[in-house]
């Protein structure tokens, strides 16, 4: 075959040739254009496409290519059934007796869960963490709306990237090196306290109490708050923002009867995120409160690495999953029954 002759030339640039119109002709038209490297280049990638094509019907089998969807959720399968068989176990240990000289005796007993009912120091620690659960999940959906609002809205791109790097940074760091920034800010001699003695009040116990645990786990949870809203608020066309606006209606009640309505899948999502990681949080009870303000998942682990009681701290999980789960339930059966009725 011969080639296509070539191009005339006008005033020294190339004209392309007129084959039609389409991806295929331009593509032909830049082939014909490229010189020997750019052509052996090329050849060299059309190898290496025809080779994985072999491959691909040569060594994996067809039966493979066929349910390749399945096989890539093989992985998410294991992950789950580790946690499933750990959370199997775990409700096995919660029915088992226990014992100080042998730890774990392989005796049926429902003790366990009655002790949680009769000991007030687990009634009272449950309390606290449903309480300032709800406290911080308040905090954190409260603030991180303005803030979501605000990334989605933000007419200047400079505004827009500093808020999300501002939203993510945090991520970069772990938990325990947060709970020691606080632990900096809050001090006896912290920074808090050095600007209260500068207006001239004395200084205020700010750490080792409920109010610690509050500020540290709100900036903890606000990034998941206004990730989980920070989609919603885009569902939202901002013409109907305008079109209320045009209305009458000025920027507070468009926000009230317009874009936090029309947000409310966004906010139950953060509110029960946000509320789930509270409730099971560890690491900031156990740093800002000083042991003081223990939530569940300290008494958990207290129970089971501190006294050995396997069987208590085994139970004492299961109920604060099970009525965590209990929660998040009933509140997406109310918001399922509020949208069939609407």
């Amino acid at each position: 075959m011969t080639p296509p002759p070539a191009p005339p030339q006008q005033g020294g640039e190339r004209i392309p040739l007129s084959f039609g119109e389409g991806a295929g002709v331009r593509f032909l038209n830049e082939l014909f254009f490229m010189n020997k490297f750019e052509r052996q280049i090329l050849c060299f990638q059309w190898k290496i496409f025809d080779g994985l094509r072999w491959a691909k019907t040569r060594l994996v089998p067809g039966w493979v290519l066929r349910h390749i969807g399945y096989a890539l959720l093989v992985p998410g399968v294991i992950v789950v059934g580790f946690l499933v068989l750990g959370m199997v176990n775990i409700v096995w240990y919660s029915f088992l007796t226990y014992s100080p000289e042998h730890f774990v005796l392989h005796q049926f007993t429902l003790d366990n869960y009655a002790q949680f009912f009769k000991n007030p120091l687990h009634l009272k620690v449950f309390w606290r963490t449903f309480y300032i659960s709800v406290i911080v999940t308040i905090f954190s959906v409260g603030f991180g709306f303005p803030y979501a609002y605000t990334v989605v809205r933000a007419q200047s791109t400079a505004i827009q990237k500093l808020l999300l790097i501002g939203l993510f940074l945090p991520f970069f760091t772990g938990e325990i090196v947060r709970a020691y920034g606080w632990l900096i800010i809050l001090g006896k001699n912290g920074l808090a306290n050095s600007l209260l003695n500068t207006l001239g009040i004395a200084n205020l116990r700010l750490i080792y109490n409920e109010f610690a645990v509050i500020v540290g786990l709100s900036q903890i949870m606000l990034p998941f708050a206004v990730l989980m809203l920070a989609p919603a608020i885009t569902n939202i066309r901002q013409d109907m923002e305008l079109a209320a606006e045009n209305l009458g209606a000025n920027k507070f009640k468009t926000l009230f009867y317009v874009v936090i309505p029309l947000s409310k899948p966004g906010i139950v999502s953060a509110a029960i995120v946000v509320f789930t990681l509270s409730m099971t949080e560890y690491a900031i009870p156990a740093l800002l409160g000083g042991r003081l303000v223990n939530f569940s998942a300290n008494v958990i682990y207290d129970a089971m690495f501190h006294v050995g009681d396997y069987p208590a701290g085994a139970a004492l999980s299961v109920l604060l999953v099970s009525i965590v789960s209990a929660l998040v339930f009933v509140i997406f059966k109310g918001i399922s029954r509020k949208t069939t009725a609407n």
